[in-house]
């Protein structure tokens, strides 16, 4: 099943990611079983839609929503 949204993404246990390639940040949602060193689906949060990825042209950087103090 497609997300049709980024909060489909965190109910479906998706992994943010902030994917750099080149001048371009793009910030998407993973499925947590992806192989992310190759070819890969992902949700873009920018565009609420879903698109591929080589994960070998690129930097994935984790983000972590976690909040200290709550």
């Amino acid at each position: 099943m497609n997300p049709q949204s980024d909060n489909c993404c965190t109910r479906m246990g998706w992994i943010e990611y902030m994917v750099c390639a080149g001048a371009s940040d793009i910030h998407v949602s993973v499925e947590p079983d992806a192989d992310i060193d190759g070819m890969f689906r992902a949700f873009s949060h920018d565009d609420q839609e879903m698109i591929v990825i080589s994960g070998w042209n690129v930097t994935l950087e984790a983000i972590d929503h976690e909040v200290e103090g709550c």
